[in-house]
């Protein structure tokens, strides 16, 4: 039995109206495949920002989103967006930490994350409820249980697809990691596109060399960031990303459910939520308060992670300990 076969099984209940699902936390060798790695969650610390300008934030997102309209008379060839900032990911380095590259060997976690981009991919084609299904928010409970690899190594498997773009987007605005694991720098991001109308959209992007994957950073941290991502604005600009290009795929590294308040506001407006679960260490009490912050009509399922299994100790050694 897959990973992925064990996570339809634990959601079950779901499906049938009887709760949520509880999980074995036993290591399980028999049949299990290795998933991912624990993400490295690097404490940073930031400068604090003024009071939010409501106004001003709602026009920004507004003047964003006319920007984000405009682009689409300038489109390359393979229908993405022509982003003026490419950063340069070293793809050797991501292989070192076991994240999914381009023309990599088919380990067990790139077969695993294959099976879990195929059920985001057909969720994303038959969209349930209101809320766009080519919205894929990737979640914990608690840090350090590595949703932001899970995050990275899902985006980069779906870039890799013949008629799919990505947008990686870290919405851990608090704590944002996505550019210390890929290995370069960002200043500008979602947050600053909220409150500053006067920042272009494209500006704050960042293009890859990675198949059709596009990086949206987080940007400057603000006080205010769960009002920011609470509002109307957020939601319109929401709407204009997940619209624009059908083909797009977007994945947001939230913060953990159970942590910080921005990941149940962000979970409220995503079309798929992914949660990653720590094997061995993640209780069944947390599992089961996270997932009461879901719509459980949205939950696309869980991920299982740390499992032992053959092939994994050294990658756990050298990027595990990290968080």
């Amino acid at each position: 039995m897959s990973i992925i076969e064990r996570v339809a099984q634990l959601l079950e209940p779901i499906a049938q109206g009887q709760g949520r699902p509880s999980v074995s936390y036993q290591t399980q060798r028999d049949g299990n495949v290795a998933l991912i790695e624990r993400a490295m969650e690097e404490e940073r610390e930031r400068s604090t920002s003024p009071i939010i300008d409501h106004a001003a934030a709602s026009s920004g997102a507004s003047a964003a989103i006319e920007r984000i309209a405009a682009t689409s008379s300038a489109v390359s060839g393979d229908g993405t967006a022509r982003i003026a900032r490419t950063v340069d990911i070293d793809i050797a380095m991501l292989r070192q930490k076991g994240i999914v590259t381009p023309g990599g060997e088919r380990t067990q976690a790139a077969e695993s994350f294959r099976r879990i981009k195929r059920r985001v991919l057909t969720n994303a084609a038959n969209p349930k409820g209101n809320a766009p299904a080519n919205l894929v928010l990737v979640t914990s409970a608690l840090p350090g249980e590595g949703k932001t690899f899970c995050a990275i190594n899902l985006a980069i498997s779906i870039a890799l697809e013949v008629d799919h773009s990505v947008m990686l987007v870290d919405a851990d605005v608090r704590k944002p990691s996505i550019p210390d694991v890929l290995g370069f720098t960002a200043d500008k991001g979602l947050m600053d596109v909220l409150v500053d109308g006067r920042i272009d959209f494209a500006e704050v992007l960042c293009r890859t060399k990675i198949g059709r994957l596009t990086i949206l950073p987080a940007g400057t941290a603000h006080k205010q960031a769960t009002e920011l991502l609470a509002s109307g604005a957020m939601r319109e600009l929401l709407a204009e990303m997940a619209t624009r290009y059908r083909d797009r795929i977007i994945i947001f590294d939230s913060p953990p459910l159970l942590l910080a308040s921005e990941a149940g506001v962000l979970a409220s407006q995503m079309g798929q939520v992914v949660v990653v679960v720590e094997s061995g260490k993640t209780t069944e009490s947390a599992v089961k308060e996270a997932l009461g912050h879901i719509d459980s009509n949205h939950l696309t399922g869980l991920v299982l992670n740390k499992t032992a299994a053959p092939g994994l100790g050294s990658y756990h050694g050298a990027y595990g300990h990290g968080a």
